[in-house]
């Protein structure tokens, strides 16, 4: 039983598919298979219920979840010790949504570097939940992501500083017939499409259905993914239309995004704890972020 092994069993008692959990963690889905039947040989008992494709934690399971959670929660610790040791606090802890790494973590790095070029930098990617549960345990020192929910527990901790905004954008690929308006197309326009949409552990997967369920529009939904390039790709290949954020500067050949109306954005930007190791560093980085 290692570290990866209870990452995989924890990770699919929320998503309760190989194939999510297999997104969410990078790796292969019939390597989480065989870790999750090394794991139930290993404590010589089955920890799931199946439901076709669908694996639903039982008794054994919800019981051995917290001791797995635990372990995990030591390990970080354990980890963030040897880390100070090292470093002498020397040290920034960065963890970031897929969406941005290749936009916004660039820029972000490189002024951190010119700013405190004798601190390192170690870097983490992850979902918006991810990265503000991570923020909560002292995983992280910064995260760059969508706003942090106002009900959040630890909202006092996370400090926030919007630094873009992102469109959300009906997406088609080129020469599509919807491709040539001039303007915001309605959503209504999308009906009986094939489309691309979020899998069920991405976050915009709820604001793209919101807005699919508030103009009562059906869609043929023809592929999942927490992906945002791997649905780019798709679009631009033709394999149907989406809705997706648009990046600011950015250009995806073959694919032509649309406004909303009405319009939607989602707030890209940059969390930090107050209270972690790297809070100092982090404030600093916020500060000259703010006056860029």
């Amino acid at each position: 039983m290692d570290e990866q092994t209870l990452r995989i069993f924890l990770s699919l008692a929320e998503t309760q598919n190989t194939r999510d959990t297999a997104a969410e963690l990078r790796i292969n889905q019939s390597n989480v298979s065989r870790a999750l039947a090394r794991l139930e040989d290993e404590v010589g008992m089955a920890l799931f219920s199946r439901h076709g494709k669908r694996l639903e934690l039982n008794a054994n399971g919800l019981a051995f979840r917290a001791d797995a959670a635990g372990v995990l929660d030591a390990v970080e610790s354990a980890r963030r010790h040897a880390e100070l040791i090292a470093d002498e606090g020397r040290l920034l802890r960065v963890g970031f949504l897929h969406s941005v790494a290749r936009w916004m973590v660039p820029d972000v790095i490189q002024r951190f570097r010119a700013l405190r070029p004798d601190v390192r930098v170690s870097l983490r990617q992850g979902f918006a939940r991810d990265l503000y549960g991570w923020l909560a345990l002292d995983t992280i020192d910064v995260a760059l992501s969508t706003a942090p929910l106002a009900t959040s527990a630890t909202s006092d901790d996370i400090g926030w500083l919007a630094l873009a905004e992102e469109p959300l954008c009906i997406a088609v690929p080129t020469g599509h017939p919807l491709a040539a308006a001039s303007g915001p197309v309605d959503v209504r326009a999308l009906a009986g499409r094939d489309f691309i949409g979020f899998s069920r552990i991405a976050e915009l997967r709820t604001a793209v259905t919101g807005i699919l369920d508030e103009a009562d529009v059906t869609v043929n939904v023809t592929f999942e993914s927490s992906e945002i390039d791997t649905m780019r790709s798709l679009v631009a290949g033709g394999l149907g239309v989406s809705i997706l954020p648009r990046t600011p500067g950015r250009d995806d050949p073959g694919v032509v995004y649309l406004p909303l109306e009405p319009q939607r954005v989602r707030a890209i930007g940059i969390a930090w704890s107050t209270t972690a190791q790297g809070s100092r560093y982090a404030k600093e980085l916020a500060t000259a972020l703010r006056q860029r």
